[in-house]
């Protein structure tokens, strides 16, 4: 039995009008699934706190490998680590019991049809374009400490990156008919952009702020680097919403009342 709270209900029908359907309560299939954005569970919470501290050893060791002159952005990076990795989980646990109610199906579409041109664009950028410029900050300036604190982020952000963008492609679509597929297919390329290569280069704009380690000679090409990743990202986002703005027609839920239909509000005659 698929059990949803009130709170959920509510999400549900709230994303569910957004795009077209409006309903005055969402099917508990569709609910549960649709609850699968949340990003943390109250009940996974010891989880969440393992993968937190987890992640805070991890920093730490970062620091003492480099030590000073490396990037002052790099707690940013790791608590996106702690991030992705808990809402992954969340999603996955829920997913799996939700599986065990509703029949699921292997994604139909190629990884790359699903991703799109301008995400992957993105990822090239982000990640391709970080290497070039920190291999070439190390070769041509005396900030070696910070290119190669840099590059091992970049390295660490693709990994994670990587974990949770395959989990997402690979993962089944739960759908016991033609409307919660067609959630299901929407709500996956919302998933997608949990791996967005935008976090990657982000941070990066914190570094002028709390520290002077990065070359003035690489400022601008920085500035560059991480305004083109936000514009592939953004233009490739708005084409995703586009395209799942609108669900295809079909039984969502619980119809809203009928305010067309004409009500008698005459008062009762009296029985003769």
């Amino acid at each position: 039995m698929i059990m949803v709270t009130a709170a959920e209900q509510e999400a549900a029908r709230r994303w569910l009008a957004k795009r077209g359907q409006r309903v005055e309560r969402p099917t508990p299939v569709l609910t549960a699934l649709i609850a699968t954005r949340q990003a943390f569970n109250g009940r996974w919470f010891p989880r969440y706190i393992g993968y937190v501290l987890l992640v805070f050893v991890g920093g730490l060791g970062y620091t003492r490998l480099f030590g000073p002159g490396m990037t002052e952005s790099y707690p940013v990076y790791f608590s996106y680590f702690a991030l992705q990795f808990a809402a992954r989980d969340s999603s996955h646990l829920r997913l799996r019991e939700l599986r065990e109610s509703v029949p699921s199906r292997k994604p139909a579409e190629p990884w790359w049809q699903v991703l799109g041109g301008w995400f992957l664009a993105s990822v090239a950028v982000a990640f391709g374009g970080g290497i070039a410029l920190a291999v070439t900050m190390y070769a041509t300036t005396p900030s070696r400490t910070y290119a190669v604190s840099w590059l091992g982020l970049l390295a660490l952000s693709a990994l994670v990156s990587g974990w949770v963008l395959v989990s997402v492609l690979r993962r089944p679509l739960i759908a016991d008919g033609a409307e919660s597929l067609a959630v299901a297919r929407a709500l996956r390329v919302e998933a997608i952009y949990a791996a967005s290569p935008l976090m990657a280069v982000l941070p990066l704009v914190m570094d002028p702020l709390l520290g002077n380690h990065q070359p003035p000679s690489f400022t601008p090409w920085l500035a560059g680097y991480v305004v083109l990743v936000l514009v592939l990202q953004v233009v490739g986002y708005v084409r995703h919403l586009r395209r799942s703005r609108t669900l295809p027609p079909g039984h969502y839920g619980t119809p809203l009342p009928d305010l067309d239909v004409p009500v008698d509000w005459s008062p009762p005659q009296e029985a003769r």
